[in-house]
């Protein structure tokens, strides 16, 4: 019924939206990454927002690159696995989508070949840099390398851990230049809300997912286990919240805007805006 046009956004795919999140998800990426770099400097010397966000911006370095070019290519990733899915039962992707997918797939290659000529142009060996990535980016590769290798185990086994590897991957990579990772309670802050956002995204794609045949957690766990995940995910946050120096109010505007997409999913299914919303609402996290 969905895919003869009844109902508003059942089951549809909505690509367009899908296609918008890629360079969505990649500038969250960057400005979380960025806050977290800038947090040191804003706490000694008070600066303001757009000063603190500037200097955060002149400290990356050549890894925070590379991770936000591998950010990209997993979410074109993921749309181009959608499209396949769909293509099968008929459902095509337009032409400017198909342009889109594609600049965003080769455009990570020329920066990251720019950015890496700068920096072997300052470093007597390039087998530094890539000791250095392995090293620094371990708990981030292991997380990767998880999630991949349950999606080809496939089953309630990937539906049930691949939220909890996205979520462990996305914040390892965010904190890789910090020694005492786990020892961070704005690490496991930031690890909980990464994995409310994927259960929360999962829970409005139940519809496209059963239609597409799509590996999804609500589809193949218990709602009431999942529910309660939920919750103590959102006690977690906000246990963490209560107990830290510098208490940061957008958790609180994100854990409540979650509420409200929960409670009232009709005003956020249409065209499947609620896909830009729930990951741009990421950078309440750090505000």
């Amino acid at each position: 019924m969905a895919l003869r046009g009844n109902g508003a956004s059942e089951g549809k795919p909505y690509f367009g939206t899908q296609a918008l999140g890629i360079p969505l998800v990649a500038t969250v990426f960057l400005v979380l990454r960025i806050l977290l770099l800038a947090k040191p400097i804003s706490a000694i010397h008070d600066e303001s927002f757009w000063v603190e966000l500037s200097a955060g911006f002149g400290r990356l370095q050549f890894l925070d690159i590379a991770l936000l070019s591998v950010c990209i290519w997993v979410y074109t990733a993921d749309f181009f696995n959608d499209v396949l899915h769909w293509d099968a039962r008929g459902v095509s992707m337009r032409s400017w989508q198909v342009l889109w997918v594609l600049y965003w797939g080769l455009m990570p290659f020329f920066v990251l070949f720019l950015v890496a000529s700068f920096a072997m142009f300052s470093m007597d060996n390039v087998l530094v840099l890539g000791l250095m990535a392995l090293s620094q980016l371990k708990f981030a590769i292991a997380g990767g390398v998880g999630y991949l290798l349950l999606h080809r185990w496939g089953g309630k086994s990937f539906a049930w851990l691949g939220p909890f590897f996205i979520a462990f991957a996305f914040a390892t990579a965010l904190f890789w230049d910090e020694p005492a990772l786990f020892g961070l309670v704005k690490w496991w802050q930031g690890f909980m809300v990464f994995w409310l956002n994927v259960l929360l995204m999962q829970w409005f794609e139940q519809d496209k997912d059963a239609a597409s045949e799509s590996n999804n957690v609500w589809l193949t766990v218990s709602s009431v286990w999942l529910k309660a995940m939920c919750a103590l995910l959102v006690i977690g946050v906000m246990g963490i919240w209560f107990i830290a120096d510098h208490r940061s109010w957008g958790v609180l505007a994100l854990l409540l805007l979650y509420g409200a997409m929960a409670l009232k999913p009709g005003y956020f299914r249409f065209g499947r805006r609620y896909r830009l919303l729930i990951d741009g609402a990421l950078v309440l996290w750090l505000l």
